[in-house]
């Protein structure tokens, strides 16, 4: 028999997406596509790489690239956020992600791949950085929480599907054509096509003209608390620079330590995106119990001991549950620290905070997929991944240490909003 506990955290469950907006509903729909596309890109991307020729260095750099272009247009995102209607910008930058992504896989020449690479990671961040503002203005307190996670557990369900399916098409394609170029490429175009299918919701947003005073308000210059967006900013940096290290690179972690091709590995890639996809349907449930600062610091820490395992095994089937831990407990707190920061921070400034918290994220990875790629090339994953524990360890520190007196737990459903 279901035990009448679980029954009730569903029930509670339930009775908060029932609060969700149509316009929140919408944007989980698009957010499907959006990780159909990007999940197979995720998995497969260095697996082409890889077949044309390109080195694990020559991969960090084409990765640092994109997350320069990340980098670059983090702030202006937000500030863009602040004066334009977000539905169209949302369909501007799944636009503009699928025109970067297809010239990324049908250029050779390596400078262009760095260009398109700057130019993909652009229109990523300004759906990234639209996300939060876009959850702020269209919930309530009550089920804002749920919003976040279950837009990361969307995400993820939709890119199982691409990762699985994107792993079997490139090895079937592969194997009829006898070329891994082809059969990755054509995989990846395909991906395009589905990412494009965001724009079909996005479309039907309903989204007002932003007010005019606050995007008159509106400037990193008039940050009211900088110390405070330094705290925010600081422990994210740190994980940045730990996950660019060596995320980038699981796939080929799991190809060159144990010989696994890309069926095998979309299969891998696959079951740990739903593991993650239910880390983030879970996330809210233990941050109600926990409270929102404990919870993360509670989930990156349990997920170390993970990564040292992934280190130093050399069984297939030890690395492949290490990988999927690892995956679920870093991710599920995700959604927890960025409602914790748009919570913590002015209604004004949610758009400036969630595009500083972006370019954190990606300036570290920037550095460190470069770095990550140079150590794996010289010294195998073992010392990149050791790095990693030790940053992760130091940022959760920080993080508790800064927002412990912080600490607020999730408003309890009380009734629909207006």
């Amino acid at each position: 028999m279901i035990p009448h506990r679980f029954l009730a955290a569903l029930g509670d469950y339930a009775a908060h997406v029932r609060l969700f907006s149509r316009n929140a509903r919408l944007y989980l729909a698009g957010a499907f596509c959006f990780g159909f596309g990007f999940g197979t890109f995720w998995v497969l991307l260095n697996l082409y790489f890889r077949a044309l020729g390109l080195t694990d260095t020559q991969i960090g750099r084409v990765l640092s690239f994109q997350s320069l272009g990340t980098v670059l247009d983090a702030v202006p995102a937000g500030i863009i956020a602040s004066r334009f209607r977000l539905k169209w910008l949302l369909i501007a930058a799944t636009l503009v992600s699928a025109s970067a992504y297809t010239l990324l896989v049908t250029v050779r020449a390596f400078p262009l791949l760095l260009v398109t690479a700057a130019a993909a990671g652009g229109g990523f961040i300004i759906h990234g950085v639209l996300a939060a503002p876009f959850f702020m203005r269209n919930s309530t307190p009550a089920e804002r929480l749920h919003l976040f996670g279950l837009n990361q557990a969307v995400e993820i369900l939709a890119s199982v599907v691409g990762v699985a399916g994107g792993g079997w098409l490139a090895g079937f394609l592969g194997n009829r054509l006898h070329s891994d170029v082809l059969g990755l490429r054509i995989t990846l175009l395909a991906a395009v096509g589905l990412l494009l299918l965001a724009v079909i919701p996005y479309a039907f947003i309903h989204s007002p003209p932003p007010d005019r005073g606050e995007a008159r308000r509106f400037r990193l210059r008039g940050y009211p608390n900088p110390r405070l967006l330094g705290k925010l900013a600081l422990p994210a940096f740190m994980v940045g620079c730990g996950a660019g290290l060596v995320i980038p690179f699981l796939n080929l972690y799991f190809r060159d330590r144990f010989a696994l091709d890309p069926p095998a590995i979309g299969r891998v890639f696959a079951v740990a995106q739903g593991i993650t996809a239910l880390g983030f349907i879970l996330g809210p449930v233990m941050a109600r119990r926990m409270g929102l600062v404990r919870a993360v610091v509670t989930t990156e820490l349990l997920s170390i001991p993970f990564f040292l395992t992934l280190a130093f095994t050399y069984r297939l089937e030890v690395a492949v549950f290490a990988f999927w831990m690892r995956g679920a407990l870093m991710n599920m707190n995700q959604p927890i620290s960025r409602n914790f920061a748009m919570e913590v921070v002015g209604a004004e400034q949610q758009p400036i905070a969630n595009s500083v918290l972006e370019m954190s994220w990606n300036l570290s990875w920037m550095i460190s997929a470069q770095v990550g790629g140079w150590l794996i090339d010289r010294h195998g994953f073992a010392l990149p991944m050791l790095v990693t524990v030790v940053l992760y360890f130091s940022a959760s520190n920080l993080y508790f240490r800064f927002f412990r007196h912080y600490e607020q737990r999730p408003e309890p459903v009380t009734a629909n909003p207006a």
